[in-house]
């Protein structure tokens, strides 16, 4: 009965339990957690429409494949493949921002708009930079080519072999990508035309802007630079910087999250014990070739370097090898030599007089499945050679692209490849010869035009060990990067314990989701994606394929605005030199001088000039970008003394010599037309980047990739 009152007395947490049960046995859990991460998969997001990390990296995928086909690469490097995921998002940013925007502007590209762009007179400029379609004569675009490509492209995938449809089916692929930049290419130009066309220059400005450009002057000047003064003369407050900052803030938006990361690397290099086990392994090496009969099974053991079987001449060694040669008798051992990462050992087998170089002709005939059918074609081109047709001549007719049959001038060691009876046919027939070899499924016929003079040459057996790291090395690093890891690995330590440790620190680098990689080191794409996905403070070893890197996250920087302490070293120069000018030009006033050369006096310094400068001129010969001279050559008058007035490299006086209108007549309309192409191209470069600003793009792809 006790037992059963219990029971009772607990029924209703009894019951909770079962609901629960129930509950999970019931609820679509999948459903629920499909869900929860189809809202977390967002590489980016443009005025709030998702794109997935699927639909990016298989845009990617086909932008790569693309790249591997016009390059003819089978595999593409990394920073290739950094700048393929660029560029694919800024394109797919670009199309879904231009899919809104000309909407509504009912600009579009139509079926027909497309077929023209690719088949029609004006091809898009899209197609005529692509490799693919250009003409290998002539380097330029090839309609032929093209058409070829699409009829290509166009062939049913079951109609070719099991074989070849996944490379058809790539190739498709390819060229749906490249359609669709041919596609936003022209609907870009459209929209960009559209905005161009609502800047227009009124007839003042026109006239205003020629005046600029028209008019020269030559200028003598005075300029005391605001580096004659120490930056201790003048005191800038953290008020003062705080004020520029916020009237500046525009300046300093950021479009994306940042990170500051200090970090330090370690190259994996072999240890001085690695070196003394391989130096153990070469000592043994020297023996066995200073015995050796065959030097060539010796290289073979021990060498990276296969054996050459093949004469040099001095020209063609190293420094070390020649030393070596003319010093050494046949049999002579040197080495093992320490260089570099690994160890050298020569032993000259023999010694020469011979040509260095013969210059060669040569005519391949393929053995095919009948090889004394080929023999006997070979032996009739042999004998209408020896009766008295050129050799160039049959060379051209039995293959038109072969040059006459011409090899060029070779020496032994560029021949070495082909083998020892090919090089010893080549080196030992006579000038004007001819002799046939059967090698490698091939004839090969072959005639000596010319011989250098003969000169020493030298047979050689070279040895070289690599050292390689260690797996104990390896272990030896990560316990001592581990180690740093545990006892400094955190925000107040780090820096002050690795520079005193000797590592090279870099300390508050600032990162963008967007980077390649950390300061070109290969592989580090990883460092920024652990960054963008870990909390401040946090701390990791990296293991890449040269280095190790240890990185910690300083500090987090939100897309808005950069904080004054990122830019205030910048701030604070821009005062200095402000407050620079205002101390330099009291100075000057208070002297009250009024001549060039009595400021060049005060100064310490010459009168120097400049001629033809207009309003325009970005650069001043003798220095440089100076905004007072480009005012005063337009609106300053002839032989009046300008003084002291700010510059952007010191504070100047100025007094134009003289003025020259170098215009021809103004033609109003030409101007216009001038001015608006140039709004327009600016536009152009101006107006993805303002709509990436409006319509509130958020490139999470850090997380992802």
């Amino acid at each position: 009965m006790a037992a059963l009152q219990k029971i009772r007395n607990k029924a209703g947490l009894l019951i909770g339990v079962i609901a629960v049960a129930l509950l999970a046995f019931i609820f679509p859990w999948n459903e629920l957690t499909s869900f929860i991460n189809k809202q977390r998969d967002k590489a980016f997001t443009v005025d709030g429409e998702v794109v997935s990390t699927g639909d990016y990296h298989k845009r990617v995928t086909d932008f790569e494949n693309f790249q591997k086909i016009i390059s003819g690469q089978t595999s593409l490097d990394e920073n290739t493949n950094s700048q393929i995921r660029e560029f694919v998002y800024e394109q797919m940013v670009k199309e879904l921002m231009l899919n809104e925007q000309t909407k509504s502007l009912g600009l579009t590209v139509s079926e027909g708009e497309l077929h023209d762009l690719i088949f029609g007179a004006n091809i898009s400029p899209v197609l005529r930079q692509i490799p693919v379609f250009t003409d290998p004569q002539t380097g330029q675009f090839s309609q032929a080519a093209l058409t070829q490509f699409v009829t290509l492209v166009s062939t049913d995938a079951k109609t070719v072999p099991l074989d070849q449809q996944a490379q058809l089916e790539n190739l498709k692929s390819v060229w749906e990508t490249i359609q669709n930049m041919v596609k936003y290419q022209r609907l870009e130009e459209k929209y960009n035309v559209l905005l161009a066309g609502t800047i227009m220059v009124n007839d003042t400005e026109a006239k205003a802007n020629s005046d600029a450009s028209k008019s020269t002057s030559d200028i003598a000047y005075v300029i005391n630079r605001y580096s004659s003064i120490p930056d201790s003369t003048v005191t800038v407050t953290d008020k003062e910087i705080e004020k520029l900052y916020n009237d500046r803030k525009n300046n300093f938006k950021t479009f994306e999250e940042l990170r500051k990361v200090s970090y330090f690397t370690k190259q994996i290099v072999p240890s001085e014990s690695d070196f003394a086990e391989v130096e153990k392994e070469a000592n043994i090496a020297r023996e066995k070739l200073a015995e050796a009969t065959n030097p060539a099974l010796v290289v073979a053991d021990y060498s990276e370097v296969p054996f050459q079987d093949v004469f040099f001449s001095e020209k063609n060694l190293s420094a070390e090898e020649a030393t070596f040669v003319k010093a050494a008798s046949i049999g002579d051992i040197y080495g093992p030599i320490r260089d570099n990462e690994a160890f050298r050992i020569y032993k000259l087998i023999d010694r020469t007089a011979a040509p260095d170089s013969v210059k060669l002709s040569m005519i391949i005939i393929p053995e095919g499945a009948d090889k004394l059918v080929a023999n006997n074609r070979a032996d009739s081109i042999i004998n209408v050679i020896k009766q008295g047709k050129a050799f160039d001549v049959v060379a051209n007719e039995i293959f038109p692209q072969s040059n006459g049959g011409e090899v060029g001038w070779v020496t032994e060691a560029q021949l070495s490849s082909a083998g020892k009876e090919f090089v010893d046919a080549s080196f030992k027939t006579p000038v004007g010869e001819i002799t046939k070899l059967n090698l490698q499924g091939q004839i090969q016929i072959i005639k000596v035009e010319q011989k250098t003079q003969p000169v020493t040459k030298y047979k050689l057996a070279l040895v070289q060990m690599p050292v390689s790291v260690s797996d104990q090395t390896l272990i030896t690093l990560d316990n001592e990067l581990g180690q740093f890891v545990t006892e400094s690995g955190n925000p107040k330590d780090f820096v002050k314990a690795a520079k005193e440790k000797g590592y090279d620190v870099v300390a508050n680098s600032l990162i963008s989701g967007s980077f390649p990689n950390i300061n070109q080191i290969n592989g580090s794409r990883q460092v920024i994606t652990w960054a963008f996905n870990e909390k401040v403070g946090s701390v990791k070893k990296f293991d890449l394929a040269d280095y190790k890197i240890v990185a910690l996250i300083d500090s987090r920087i939100a897309q808005g605005f950069l904080p004054v302490s990122e830019v205030e070293e910048g701030l604070k120069a821009e005062l200095i030199k402000d407050k620079k000018a205002e101390k330099m030009i009291a100075d000057l006033k208070a002297k009250n001088i009024s001549s060039l050369d009595g400021y060049a006096e005060a100064i310490g310094t010459k009168v120097d000039t400049v001629k033809f400068v207009t309003f325009n001129t970005p650069n001043i010969q003798g220095i440089g970008r100076e905004s007072a001279l480009n005012v005063y050559s337009e609106l300053g008058t002839v032989n009046k003394l300008e003084a002291p007035v700010k510059g952007d490299n010191g504070v100047l006086a100025i007094t134009v010599v003289n003025k020259a209108d170098q215009s021809k007549d103004f033609n109003l309309e030409s101007f216009k037309q001038t001015t608006n192409s140039q709004n327009m191209y600016r536009v152009m470069s101006q107006a993805m980047p303002a709509l990436k600003n409006k319509m509130n793009v958020v490139d999470n792809r850090v997380k992802f990739f």
